[in-house]
């Protein structure tokens, strides 16, 4: 797989948007760029959280969850909770990325989504993280998980 180096920035496709049973799993390619390392050329720890986020959106827009639309029709939003990283191997400038991420769970109030950044020419595990993600409403008080969320990201992981 060749990304052509685009900046992630610019790299809005996804390049797998599939239904792992009846959960959304979401690949996204993202290309290092020189900004994104220090002077060795090593990607610098807060890009990982950048691309987390960028990996989130892309999973929310594979679901046909629009943040702005849920917010308008439901006046509830999903904010990061918390972020758990484990740094495994360094990214270099002009590594071929592939970030994978799934929704692995809702509880009352929270959903949890874990990732996975392979590098893409030999498939090594770079990075792997969890985020928490919470939601609240219009006058930023925490609500459950909306209904609209659950049936899109992962309806066999809704609660009876």
């Amino acid at each position: 797989m060749s990304l052509n180096c685009i900046s992630p920035s610019q790299n809005l496709r996804v390049l797998c948007g599939e239904k792992r049973g009846s959960n959304i799993k979401v690949i996204f390619p993202i290309c290092v760029v020189a900004f994104e390392t220090d002077y060795g050329g090593v990607v610098s720890n807060t890009r990982y959280i950048e691309y987390l986020e960028r990996g989130r959106y892309a999973l929310l827009q594979s679901a046909g969850l629009s943040v702005n639309r849920v917010l308008e029709t439901d006046g509830v939003q999903a904010i990061v909770r918390r972020i758990d990283i484990e740094y495994i191997s360094p990214a270099r400038h002009e590594d071929e990325l592939e970030l994978h991420i799934e929704v692995k769970s809702h509880s009352g109030a929270t959903t949890t989504i874990f990732s996975q950044l392979f590098r893409g020419s030999d498939h090594v595990l770079l990075m792997r993280a969890t985020q928490t993600l919470a939601y609240v409403n219009m006058q930023m008080r925490a609500v459950r998980v909306p209904k609209t969320y659950r049936d899109a990201l992962s309806p066999e992981l809704n609660e009876p």
